[in-house]
């Protein structure tokens, strides 16, 4: 560990050195005391220095911060390297151009052109809520990946959790400047792939319009799980981009105007300009009161009317810059009008191209009444595809305006009339994509090409499934085989030129663990390409959207950039679609502040940028020695068994009982989507209606991201040798493997039993008489006396044990698999272990606090019972509320009756309750606070939020 600039005046060392020093002494101790527990009795001794004032809430504050830096130096350690970055400062953040594209350059150009000129992989900016970390952190994270010597200095505390109410409008602005970021990367590649052409076909590269990646966005657009996006914040956002978008392009030119001013460039720039300026305008009158039928009128017409600056396609602008292209004299202008040209086509008038996502029964909803289905009819019934089909071959398009948007109730129609609203006044060139959540039913699919056929977009819409529940996915090869069975779904295809499909990590990931989904959409995966192949649709695009997150298993693989890119998008299924001669885009989602880190400094997003290209452009995919796909029986027999202990996990009330009770209120709001569905009121019904982000959240937080690591002992149980033998011989199973044994090392189920003994009513009591025999104050023990009483009927210190025996026979398996060891709890970080602790003490003490409120009476209509219950589940902040509630202070009233200019005796303390709010309110806020804070850095050590 390396010392804090700050030990000797914070005092920092002193607390540091006792605490290393207790570790290593419970650590023996627990060698020969199997019932002991080193987190528990390092937090124990924590909380008795907090009783005696050994040390206070601020002391506590500049060590947890302490810890939380060193652990983003080590985040960012990790995160640098997995760029290319290396301890000697040397990054590797460049693009090999000539290697890349070496292949393509050696074939005629005409059939090069079509390569060059069709993306191969796709960035997606996502924002479901991983902001953990307010923006100060995540660009001190960056600035330390890129500079691993140790240049950049951190010699103060930062804060490092989520500061203030994130909301949409932060996330969008968020999402811009990243996007902004990977602009100018993918710029780099355009240009370095003109510059190649033109060495390899002279005569004939001005045509070509590099489009190596493609750039996405649905944030601002994604109503999945949400009601909060009005849709007029949706068309005030695409139209804030537009004008952001133009004002690029026109900057763009001005710099080309200053080498050679071609012919005709100084008018397009005044246009760009001009555009640009009324784009701005149009969104900011979309930003007003769209309930009101005249704000939404006067928006409209300002949108929708004649203007000579108005602009819907960039089509004559194209044409323009491809002529002044063509007589340039400056060979360095002609490749810039070519990158702006090839710029112009992959992004169209946005920063990106947009995701609208909407859920399944959305669409159900909104296709009832036109397929004729009532409730009691099944809605994924081949009768059902059918009708849909039916009515998506004869539909006729219906003309809407304004108020057909304002008036419309239902979601999904509402959203695709907004596409039709985009195309007609906004940009008409640039292809949506319309995902639709927990699409389990292939006719939600083709209905939603009725719509888009009836709406007069389906030439401009990819609507794309997304398959990410465990029916789902498991049943997703037939899914696909039905609908392309129709020939409705099939001209579709052919006019769009690609099918679209979204796989998704998350709730796949928490239901049937992350190991059995990767596998499971692997095989999806493989099945489309298979499908497509025998479908006779090789000249058909395959659009593979896999949306996941950052941390270990939901796509933020723990390695290399093409370590993640491979767990996402196998080379085994890669090379199915090359067979298959279908060609693949391969898009991956970049979610919230831990997704955008990769694109937090033009450095980092060069890196991410050129390793994505690189990747996607790599040859010599399938390995056909690999043991995992020859001996595929057995491979699934693994799959079977850790989808078996992971489902059983999940139905496991000890699991539930562990997410729900009072892991929630460990986490920060981390962004503008709520953390929980609309479902559920006990504790089992909490945790599932908990997302994906906040239940990998809260087992993190636990020390037992068993979602990730679970069930391969159990698998590897089964036939050890055999095991070992695939983990051996193949390289999928063994990156598998290498993902669980990075998690298995981030274990620790001291911790969570640690955490268990704080709902033990024995636990108090033994604490209770520990502190009697010591002879502590004797209002101390009957506060803890009381504690343990609250906790009598408590099942949570059980239920937590329960799941903390069934992981260890697990993990007993998992690390014996190749003939090794039990490792206990060895690699577990230090610092890990030091930040439960110290929250494990402060949960004590916030307990002790709550316990020592003094009596109120019954007319709060709130129990004294009722306010522990609380603090037990750690809704601190809420606690703190109502004590401050009960025993309000009273010196703003007691300022303004100070002005009565009839004389009384001087007000006293006693007319307030300021001594209540000095020991009990403001102690818990910055304890709830603090406890936030060890959440964050807890995060950094698995590398993302959940």
């Amino acid at each position: 560990m390396t010392d804090n600039p700050n030990a000797d005046e914070s005092g920092i060392a002193d607390l540091w050195s006792w605490m290393e020093t207790e570790l290593a002494l419970a650590t023996r101790a627990a060698a020969n005391d199997p019932s002991a527990n080193i987190v528990r009795q390092l937090g124990f001794k924590l909380f008795q220095k907090l009783l005696h004032v050994d040390v206070s809430l601020d002391h506590i504050a500049k060590n947890i911060a302490h810890y939380n830096d060193e652990a983003m130096r080590e985040r960012a350690k990790t995160f640098g390297r997995a760029h290319g970055f290396h301890d000697d400062g040397q990054g590797q953040a460049d693009l090999g151009d000539e290697v890349v594209l070496e292949h393509i350059l050696a074939k005629p150009f005409p059939q090069a052109r079509k390569e060059i000129e069709r993306p191969r992989a796709g960035i997606v900016f996502t924002a479901h809520p991983t902001f953990a970390n307010p923006k100060v952190i995540r660009d001190r994270l960056a600035a330390l990946a890129c500079d691993l010597e140790g240049n950049v200095a951190v010699d103060e505390f930062w804060q490092h959790r989520s500061q203030g109410d994130i909301t949409l409008s932060v996330e969008h602005e968020e999402v811009l400047a990243s996007i902004e970021r990977a602009q100018n990367s993918i710029r780099q590649l355009i240009k370095k792939t003109l510059l190649a052409a033109r060495k390899a076909w002279p005569n004939e590269w001005r045509a070509l319009r590099p489009a190596p990646l493609s750039l996405a966005t649905w944030v601002g657009y994604d109503l999945d799980g949400r009601t909060d996006i009005h849709w007029a914040q949706t068309f005030a956002f695409r139209l804030n981009e537009k004008a952001l978008q133009l004002s690029r392009y026109a900057a763009s030119l001005n710099r080309i105007r200053a080498q050679e001013d071609a012919e005709g460039l100084e008018t397009i720039e005044a246009q760009l300009h001009k555009s640009a300026a009324l784009a701005s305008k149009q969104a900011e009158a979309f930003n007003g009161n769209l309930s009101d039928p005249d704000v939404v009128v006067a928006a409209a017409n300002m949108l929708t009317a004649d203007h000579p600056d108005r602009l819907v396609s960039l089509d004559e602008i194209r044409a323009a810059l491809t002529t002044s292209l063509e007589k340039a004299q400056n060979e360095d202008v002609q490749i810039d009008l070519a990158v702006l040209c090839a710029e112009m086509s992959n992004y169209g008038l946005g920063v990106a191209r947009i995701h609208l996502r909407v859920n399944a029964a959305q669409v159900r909803s909104a296709l009832q009444a036109d397929l004729g289905i009532e409730g009691g009819r099944a809605f994924n019934d081949r009768t059902a595809l059918s009708d849909a089909a039916m009515l998506a071959s004869i539909t006729v398009r219906k003309e809407i305006n304004f108020a057909s948007v304002f008036l419309e109730r239902m979601t999904a129609r509402r959203q695709f009339m907004l596409c039709t609203q985009i195309a007609k006044h906004v940009d008409a060139d640039t292809p949506i994509r319309f995902l639709i959540a927990e699409c389990e039913a292939p006719a939600t699919v083709m209905g939603a090409v009725y719509l888009a056929r009836h709406y007069g977009v389906d030439h401009l819409v990819d609507i794309s499934p997304l398959f990410e529940t465990p029916e789902a996915i498991e049943r997703g090869g037939r899914f696909l085989e039905r609908l392309l069975d129709e020939d409705a779904f099939i001209d579709y295809l052919k006019r769009r030129g690609r099918i679209s499909i979204q796989t998704g990590f998350s709730d796949s990931g928490r239901f049937m663990g992350q190991l059995p989904a990767a596998l499971a959409m692997e095989r999806l995966q493989i099945l489309l390409a298979r499908t497509m192949e025998a479908k006779g649709l090789s000249g058909i695009e395959a659009v593979v959207f896999n949306t996941h997150g950052e941390s270990s298993g939901r796509g933020g693989y723990p390695g290399s950039l093409s370590d993640r890119f491979d767990h996402v998008m196998t080379p085994w299924a890669r090379a199915r679609f090359d067979r298959a001669g279908v060609p693949l885009s391969a898009e991956s989602s970049y979610q919230g502040g831990d997704g955008f880190l990769h694109f937090q400094t033009e450095v980092l997003s060069n890196a991410t940028v050129f390793g994505a290209y690189e990747w996607a452009c790599r040859r010599d995919l399938q390995d056909e020695n690999d043991q995992f796909y020859r001996d595929i029986n057995y491979s699934w027999d693994v799959y079977r068994a850790v989808k078996a202990w992971q489902d059983d996990l999940y139905e496991r009330p000890s699991y539930q009982s562990a997410l729900g009770v009072f892991g929630p209120n460990l986490l920060m709001k981390t962004g503008s989507r709520k953390s929980r569905r609309q479902s559920g009121t006990s504790a089992r019904d909490a945790a599932r209606s908990l997302r994906a982000i906040p239940h990998n959240a809260i087992l993190q937080q636990l020390g037992a991201p068993a979602n990730v690591s679970g069930g391969v002992g159990a698998a590897a149980a089964r036939e050890p040798e055999r095991f070992t033998t695939l983990t051996e011989r193949s390289p999928r199973m063994a990156a598998l493997v290498g993902m669980a044994q990075h998690m298995r090392q981030l274990t620790s189920l001291s911790v969570l039993r640690a955490y268990a003994s704080l709902y033990d009513p024995s636990f108090w009591t033994i604490a209770a008489r520990r502190m009697h025999e010591c002879r502590q104050d004797i209002a101390l023990v009957t506060v803890l006396d009381e504690i343990g009483a609250v906790l009598a009927e408590n099942t949570t210190a059980m239920e937590l044990n329960r799941l903390a025996n069934h992981l260890s026979t697990d993990r007993h398996a998992f690390d014996c698999f190749g003939g090794g060891e039990d490792q206990a709890d060895h690699g577990f970080p230090a610092r890990l272990y030091f930040l439960h602790a110290v929250r494990f003490a402060l949960i004590m003490y916030a307990h002790v606090i709550v316990a020592r409120t003094p009596s109120f009476s019954g007319r709060h209509d709130f129990t004294r019972s009722e306010l522990m219950d609380e603090a037990l589940s750690l809704d601190l902040i809420g606690v703190a509320e109502r004590i401050a509630g009960i025993f309000p202070t009273l010196e703003k009233t007691r300022a303004a009756l100070a002005q009565l200019e009839e004389v009384g005796d001087p007000l006293t303390e006693a007319d307030g309750y300021a001594d209540v709010h000095a020991q009990i309110v403001t102690p818990l806020r910055e304890i709830d606070g603090l406890i936030k804070e060890i959440s964050a850095g807890i995060a950094h050590h698995y590398g993302a939020f959940g």
